[in-house]
């Protein structure tokens, strides 16, 4: 991730340039976004130089015992790129409906969620899984189990490095979904009936939301194959998160818990632009029947002449409201909506009855 890497800042660039990585990453000579290069650096740290201290030390390398480990860092990864993506995406999406010239408080686009909401999220996380590694796996468990690299991966690259990429990931993610909707709907912002796609202009932002929906099937898909795929293998293989009633009922809310947010963000959108064209169609209407003669008789209407033109723009305008689509409009995107909905339960179906 370099080149267009910089061109969005997330949170998560925020905390890296708080921590000093801005300013080692402006020495590289390439351009590289302060984030990358921390959580860079954790995975480098985590997969490289622990597993290294391990082997050296007389104990077996988590990776040699088992290299399926090695989807973690993956992760990692695909959450941080995906973070970037989503936000590039969303910037992207309100430069094409024209934010600026459509609200007059577009500043309140800029962060969806907050910092101070994505610190707190993170410090009760993080906290969250200290408080678990030192009470309840307790440190001896650790250090018996993995040596002292077992204490730095369980109470500094988990919590400060992999977490507050989930973190931003899902603040981003609900940002989109939740909060990107319901401040449409809140401001002044106007449908644009003159859009040749007869989407009301909100194209841009109903795919921003469709693909943002997109990416999180594609992390429990992910999930479902780290938990449930390596029994296909036998004893080549093993998840670190074993299948348990408490797994599957943490992935079924999940799944879940993804559609439903999905799902309101479009109920907002398709009520949003349900409002407004009933809101423009009452409005012209009213103006019409105003200058048109014996309006609620259409066997006995009459245009006046000196009015035929005006009369003419304003049922040009009727049509166009009209013929604008509440999104998602077509039955392309409802039938992506709902694979996306029933795929990543069909994977875990099919990989437990394997």
């Amino acid at each position: 991730m370099s080149g267009a890497d910089n061109e969005v800042r997330t949170w998560l660039d925020d905390v890296a340039v708080a921590i000093g990585f801005g300013k080692l990453a402006s020495k590289l000579p390439i351009s590289v976004a302060p984030s990358t290069l921390f959580v860079g650096c954790g995975l480098f740290v985590d997969t490289i130089l622990l597993q290294l201290f391990k082997q050296l030390t007389g104990r077996t390398a988590t990776v040699f015992n088992n290299p399926f480990w090695l989807a973690i860092p993956v992760a990692v990864i695909a959450g941080l790129y995906i973070n970037r993506e989503l936000s590039r995406r969303y910037q992207t999406a309100l430069s094409r409906v024209q934010i600026n010239q459509r609200v007059s408080d577009a500043v309140q686009f800029d962060n969806l969620v907050s910092k101070r909401v994505r610190w707190l999220l993170f410090i009760l996380s993080a906290g969250v899984i200290i408080i678990n590694a030192i009470y309840f796996i307790t440190i001896p468990t650790i250090v018996a189990n993995n040596g002292p690299t077992g204490l730095i991966g369980n109470l500094v690259i988990v919590p400060f490095v992999y977490t507050s990429v989930i973190i931003d990931f899902i603040a981003t993610y609900l940002g989109i979904q939740l909060i990107l909707p319901r401040r449409l709907y809140r401001s002044e912002f106007e449908l644009d009936f003159l859009d040749p796609e007869r989407l009301g202009g909100l194209r841009p932002v109903g795919e921003l939301v469709k693909h943002s929906y997109y990416y999180t099937v594609f992390g429990i898909v992910a999930f479902a194959l780290f938990v449930y795929g390596p029994q296909l293998f036998g004893d080549l293989f093993y998840s670190p998160v074993q299948p348990s009633p408490l797994v599957n009922g943490l992935f079924t809310t999940a799944w879940l818990a993804g559609a439903a947010v999905m799902g309101y963000g479009l109920w907002v959108f398709h009520r949003f632009m349900r409002q407004e064209k009933a809101e423009k169609l009452q409005e012209l209407n009213r103006e019409y029947r105003e200058v048109v003669e014996q309006p609620w008789d259409i066997t006995n209407r009459r245009l006046p002449d000196s009015e035929r033109d005006h009369i003419a723009d304003l049922e040009r305008r009727m049509d166009n409201i009209t013929s604008t689509k509440e999104y998602p409009a077509t039955f392309a995107m409802w039938t992506q909506l709902l694979i996306g909905i029933v795929l990543p339960k069909g994977v875990q179906l099919v990989l437990t009855t394997l």
